[in-house]
């Protein structure tokens, strides 16, 4: 056997591989006696079918199989024994190969393979990425606050109803149904509001709620079935009255949503809320850090491409690509692959991993924070472990939580290995900066305000407009954070 090595270009190599039959006429000659000792030949018991008609049915496939097998074997031994880092899979050169199954005994192989491009990663000729952080808004705050001071709060059944009670009524002939005040229109409120238990109202249902949609919900209606013209009007008789008595935020509060005593003060609570608030919209603010550093970073990192050899491939790949539509893709895709060796490049030299004892913690605290926020960790860890262990045998979700938890680390690494410049906002701001339309009131007008980071206990009076949030712009170079 003869393999041998050819430089087509600097972009790709050849890799030519002869195999006589002295190469596979042992490894053949010996199949070939096993499946005689189990072939079934009409005419012939089990493993006394002659050794001729035995090559006469499966010598060539054999051969076929032993030679293909050589081939693989001696291209992948080459490429790693010399050390060779390649871009996708070898192709065969068809026009270089002599492969006659039928009518030869030598064979001949040529590969050609796409080394992989040497380039510099030099982070400091990136240009600045912005790094918006959005920040949360009071009424963000409290709307979170009163939905912990709501889920901890007291349920009672007063006996006028309220501005804020809901009702259970009955309708028509044996109909239920539950209203939410806060759901009905003024003419809805002023009909309901002071009513008692038994008393009965008249309403026109249409005219009673804010919009269509809560009516629909409450008539258990689909879009479809609804009739716009039709008035719904109905004698409700009240059968119960609800009302919700927020919990206040004080010491025995804190101990029932921080059963571990994780948080203690007011001031921690304060922290924690804007802390899962500024959480819930990290996710997007990450996805648009992540794709513009990554554009920065293919715009002008400088990788020579093996572009020939990469058409060829992806029309070779993929039956339903044409020429035409290559052409008209082909930027895309070389972007793609750029963007892999720069991934590839930093993600090696950062040895960026994620462990199984990651993923596991990652379901252990998504347990904890859905189902058990009301337990001690600690009172309840054989538990969870059992559900953990149950989890992680779902490939699917496995694979999920690892990209997941892989692309948070990636971001981390972008954001410490390049220059950025940071910008905070609110939701509003950074919704304009993603999409270059202007909010109502600019990020750079809202440079100069003064106002606080807002406070939990704190609620917004009605009518009252939340004061604007701060935003600042500052460019962080590698040296700073290092320091």
């Amino acid at each position: 056997m003869k393999v041998s090595n050819e430089k087509a270009n600097e972009k790709v190599q050849e890799v030519i591989i002869e195999i006589s039959k002295d190469d596979y006429a042992a490894d053949v000659e010996m199949k070939l006696k096993k499946q005689r000792r189990v072939a079934q030949v009409p005419g012939f018991r089990v493993g006394n079918a002659p050794m001729g008609m035995i090559k006469r049915l499966y010598e060539k496939s054999m051969i076929a199989e032993a030679v293909n097998e050589l081939a693989s074997k001696n291209l992948y031994n080459y490429l790693d024994e010399n050390k060779i880092e390649y871009m996708f899979e070898p192709m065969i050169i068809e026009e270089k190969s002599t492969v006659d199954f039928e009518n030869a005994a030598d064979f001949t192989f040529a590969f050609e393979f796409a080394v992989k491009p040497a380039f510099d990663l030099d982070m400091t000729a990136i240009p600045v990425v912005t790094d918006f952080h959005i920040k949360a808004s009071e009424v963000e705050v409290n709307n979170f606050v009163d939905g912990l001071r709501r889920k901890y709060g007291e349920y009672t059944s007063p006996e006028e109803v309220g501005e804020e009670d809901n009702i259970s009524v009955t309708y028509g002939e044996d109909k239920n149904g539950f209203i939410l005040v806060s759901d009905l229109s003024e003419e809805g409120r002023k009909a309901i509001v002071g009513k008692k238990v038994n008393e009965v109202v008249n309403l026109t249902l249409k005219n009673a709620f804010n919009d269509e949609m809560h009516l629909r919900r409450f008539l258990h209606i689909t879009e479809e079935n609804f009739d716009k013209e039709a008035d719904y009007n109905y004698d409700l008789t009240i059968t119960h009255i609800g009302r919700l008595t927020l919990a206040e935020v004080n010491e025995d509060f804190l101990k029932k949503v921080f059963p571990d005593e994780s948080i203690k003060t007011v001031e921690e609570f304060n922290n924690y809320a804007v802390a899962q608030v500024e959480e819930q919209w990290k996710r997007e603010s990450d996805r648009k850090f992540s794709n513009d550093a990554i554009t920065a970073l293919i715009d002008n990192v400088s990788i020579e491409l093996p572009d020939d050899f990469i058409r060829r491939y992806i029309l070779r790949s993929n039956s339903e690509m044409t020429q035409e539509k290559l052409d008209a893709e082909y930027e895309n895709y070389a972007k793609s692959f750029k963007w892999q060796l720069i991934e590839n490049k930093l993600t090696q030299d950062s040895e960026i991993k994620v462990t199984m004892d990651e993923i596991k913690d990652y379901i252990r605290n998504f347990f904890i924070q859905n189902y058990f926020n009301q337990f001690n960790p600690v009172e309840i860890k054989d538990q969870l472990d059992k559900l953990v262990e149950q989890a992680v045998q779902k490939r699917e979700d496995v694979k999920n939580i690892y990209d997941q938890l892989y692309d948070q680390k990636l971001v981390a690494l972008l954001r410490d290995k390049m220059t950025t410049e940071l910008k905070e906002g609110s939701l509003d701001d950074f919704i304009a900066f993603a999409t270059g339309k202007p909010a109502e009131t600019s990020i750079e007008e809202k440079k100069t305000s003064k106002a606080k980071a807002p406070k939990a206990k704190k609620t917004v009076a009605e009518g009252e407009t939340p004061a604007p949030k701060k935003t600042s712009a500052k460019k962080t170079t590698k040296k700073d954070k290092d320091e």
